[in-house]
């Protein structure tokens, strides 16, 4: 039931952002990293777009971006639970692999300069809104002669947190001679939680984020 509400949470942002598209539009995709401000975590997967032109220069974009999930494994110490149980340590040293997912929704208008949307070379930029799904999961990995369950171990299931972010970008695009464009975008955004219990928000992703997009996009006419 959870996914489910974040599905159509997701489904009514898309909406919002989203316009009717006339007889000229471009789908793309391409490579994207996604970085923070005093993280560590840095994550790097694919970007998919469609861009729908308002005017010559102005056009609105709706991206999804999937990223690889992230492992970080850290070693702890944990005790047993039962303290009258002979047969097992009372301290062990033990495995916490935690992982977190990512995957964002991000709507925005797109402003061309020096040449338009879809001629030679131009420079954009806009501001956009992004909706965060990510995912968490924690476990405990043991020497093999012993039970995770027997100690203190903080098992997480997956969980599922809903953030949202927005910003600020800037790009350039190249036009190729047959069909379509080469473009290059980075840009900043501000992080907020919606619901987030696992506290993936400024653990697993900063408040203050940075993200690259390199892609390619075909134009229909």
């Amino acid at each position: 039931m959870e996914k489910r509400k974040v599905v159509v949470l997701f489904l009514l942002f898309a909406t919002f952002v989203w316009q009717p598209l006339n007889a000229q539009f471009s789908v793309g995709g391409g490579l994207s990293s996604f970085h923070g401000l005093n993280i560590d975590v840095n994550r790097f997967g694919l970007n998919v777009f469609v861009e729908s032109p308002r005017t010559t220069n102005n056009t609105l974009m709706v991206r999804a971006s999937f990223m690889l999930p992230d492992k970080n494994t850290k070693t702890s110490e944990v005790e047993k639970i039962d303290p009258n149980d002979f047969s097992i340590p009372t301290k062990v040293e033990a495995e916490a692999v935690s992982k977190t997912s990512y995957f964002a929704v991000d709507g925005g208008t797109r402003f061309y300069l020096i040449n338009d949307y879809d001629i030679g070379f131009a420079v954009y930029g806009g501001g956009h809104l992004k909706g965060i799904l990510s995912s968490y999961s924690a476990t405990y990995r043991l020497p093999d002669s012993l039970d995770a369950n027997d100690y203190n171990t903080q098992t997480v299931g997956k969980s599922y947190s809903l953030l949202f972010g927005f910003g600020g970008n800037i790009g350039v695009k190249y036009q190729l001679p047959l069909r379509g464009a080469l473009l290059f975008d980075f840009g900043a955004e501000i992080i907020t939680g919606l619901y987030d219990p696992n506290l993936i928000l400024t653990n697993e992703i900063s408040p203050l984020s940075f993200f690259f997009n390199l892609s390619y996009r075909f134009d229909w006419y």
